[in-house]
């Protein structure tokens, strides 16, 4: 899945703000996955004042939580540079949900915006509308993660967008909580659930947050588990070719297994009565002992006054052979798409350049503590820092081709809400099975070999 599809009801009316100034106004995102607020409306306008060329106005389409960042770095210097004669109209949603139903809605209408955000499970389905990018746009050889996302190459040396950030999945956990109760970092998956459950059993804390309420947090476990677990980085993918890609022989089966060890231990407590947000609270006010989540999740541990010098990083283990060097998730995610039925396409392709600037990317990666698809720009945060520590294999996972979309589509193939169901104390076995017939049954429907 693409970050769980991670990341909710049609809402692009946006938060509203006009600023005058010389220069185009800014656009910003991320993952998906946090839970600002997002709305439609006339937008968020930053105006050419100049009378000499014509005032040219983009439609932006972006993530709220970004939002304040964009308009601060819009009205500096380098912006007004950059464009000084266009109108930057930023329409924000609040999560990838939003966004997708947005875009779909707006593709049916040929109305996508000029320059937009999208999730890589979103680029197969917005394809067609899309323009393409050519391998020797200098924008293009600058970014070092566009050959990451399969679904990103339009063939013949061609891309759909450009990716705006990398971000690799941790578990934070209070290091004086694993000194109080003499745990040590956990370096196998039992270990994990081992560990887990110790915290649970203490009395004292949560083994895990999980705000399950919101389905997509379950994605390092339910959405990365059937790749990370066995080192198949197209498990999705591969299921498209087979009449019965959830029997108890395939990584799906396997991998709901091991993540039903950890579900039945108790150590994620009511994660059904909860959301992203809660179980953030929770772990920074230490009602938890871990959590497990991108690396987007820390700027919410510091709003949420979580202790800095009592938060410890390490990879998710899902090895269960010390022997074996673990795998880490890195996303490469929210590649920047423009509408190929756009008007102004220069202009928004400058928005990138801009964008993509030593000074207006690197603090971005720096604030949100992200890291870089760009050549020659690195952050420097407490991710960066750790893993620098760290003897562990990236691990990039492809999302399902379009034989796999079109599969999940048809059956409904959710495993964010079967994990849910696991939760309640269902078992998936039975889902399993039926899920299996729909697929033999879709495959024959759509004529996938």
């Amino acid at each position: 899945m693409g970050i769980a599809k991670k990341f909710k009801g049609i809402c692009i009316a946006l938060a509203s703000l006009t600023i005058t100034a010389t220069a185009l106004a800014g656009c910003g995102t991320n993952q998906d996955a946090q839970e600002a607020q997002g709305s439609q409306g006339s937008g968020n306008q930053v105006e050419s004042a100049s009378p000499s060329k014509e005032h040219i106005t983009l439609t932006v389409e972006i993530f709220a939580e970004d939002l304040d960042y964009w308009q601060k770095k819009s009205q500096e210097d380098a912006f007004k540079k950059a464009l000084p004669n266009v109108t930057l109209d930023i329409q924000s949603v609040k999560d990838s949900n939003e966004l997708l139903k947005t875009l779909k809605i707006r593709q049916a209408a040929n109305e996508l915006p000029d320059l937009f955000y999208m999730k890589p499970d979103h680029v197969l389905q917005l394809k067609d509308s899309l323009y393409l990018w050519n391998a020797d746009d200098p924008l293009v050889k600058m970014n070092k993660a566009v050959d990451k996302l399969e679904v990103n190459k339009a063939g013949e040396g061609k891309y759909y967008g450009l990716p705006m950030k990398q971000f690799s999945e941790w578990v934070y956990y209070r290091k004086s909580v694993f000194s109080e109760l003499g745990l040590q970092v956990p370096q196998t998956w039992d270990e994990f659930v081992s560990v887990a459950k110790a915290i649970q059993d203490s009395g004292k804390y949560q083994g895990v947050a999980l705000g399950a309420k919101d389905a997509w947090t379950q994605y390092p476990f339910i959405g990365f588990g059937p790749n990370t677990f066995f080192n198949d980085d197209n498990t999705a993918s591969e299921a498209a070719k087979t009449d019965t890609p959830f029997s108890p022989d395939g990584n799906y089966y396997k991998a709901f297994e091991m993540v039903e060890k950890l579900y039945k231990t108790g150590a994620t407590g009511k994660a059904l009565g909860i959301g992203y947000s809660e179980a953030g609270q929770l772990f920074a006010s230490k009602k938890a002992g871990m959590i497990v989540i991108g690396q987007y999740y820390y700027p919410d541990y510091v709003k949420y006054g979580g202790d800095i010098d009592d938060v410890g990083l390490f990879p998710l283990p899902v090895v269960n052979d010390k022997s074996e060097t673990n795998r880490q998730v890195t996303v490469v995610d929210l590649p920047f798409g423009i509408s190929k039925s756009s008007k102004h396409i220069e202009e928004a392709k400058k928005v990138l350049e801009w964008y993509f600037s030593q000074e207006i990317y690197k603090e971005y990666l720096t604030e949100r503590t992200m890291s870089s698809t760009i050549n020659g720009i690195e952050a420097d945060n407490i991710f960066t820092t750790t893993a620098k520590t760290l003897n562990v294999t990236p691990f990039f996972i492809k999302d399902g081709n379009e034989d796999a979309v079109k599969l999940s589509n048809e059956t409904k193939w959710d495993g964010n809400a079967i994990g849910q169901q696991m939760l309640a104390g269902k078992d998936f076995r039975p889902i399993f099975e039926d899920l299996n017939k729909k697929w033999t049954s879709a495959r024959k429907k759509l004529g996938i070999q």
